[in-house]
């Protein structure tokens, strides 16, 4: 049962194999990719970060072009339906292909739109983070 787990209990193992080993954790690929960014956000004034923030909470909580196209499908099928029953009649086949690749387009689209959700909260909670320490600096230094 052990493969059923997430993917934050997968990267937990990997982050306890590594500390285990001796090596950084802060090495790691998943752990620099994260230091990058938040590096690179560090470099930016506190405006932009505001502005950067607006957006990537527009991106975190929209609901995606894709979401919106694999719902879309069902309807223009119902639409559709007699040309294309007329179409597809006698050929299963037909019907057979078009359901394989449309399932296969759905999935591999809704696994996209969550992944690219998925990194928006990150940027989202990085951004929080050092817009949250820099206006503490400010205040520190007004008082």
């Amino acid at each position: 049962m052990e493969q059923f787990r997430g993917d934050a209990h997968k990267f937990y193992k990997k982050i306890k194999k590594a500390a285990n080993k001796q090596y950084p954790v802060k090495k790691l690929r998943e752990i620099d990719e994260i230091y990058k960014i938040q590096k690179f956000y560090e470099s930016l004034p506190l405006n932009e970060l505001k502005m950067i923030q607006y957006r990537m909470i527009k991106e975190q909580n929209g609901s995606g072009t894709f979401p919106l196209l694999i719902s879309i499908l069902p309807w223009l099928g119902l639409i559709f339906s007699k040309q294309i029953q007329e179409t597809a009649e006698g050929n299963l086949l037909f019907i057979f292909i078009f359901l394989s690749f449309f399932t296969c387009f759905a999935i591999i689209f809704i696994l996209l739109h969550y992944r690219e959700q998925a990194w928006a909260s990150v940027h989202t909670e990085i951004l929080k983070d050092i817009i949250k320490r820099i206006e503490h600096k400010q205040k520190c230094s007004i008082n």
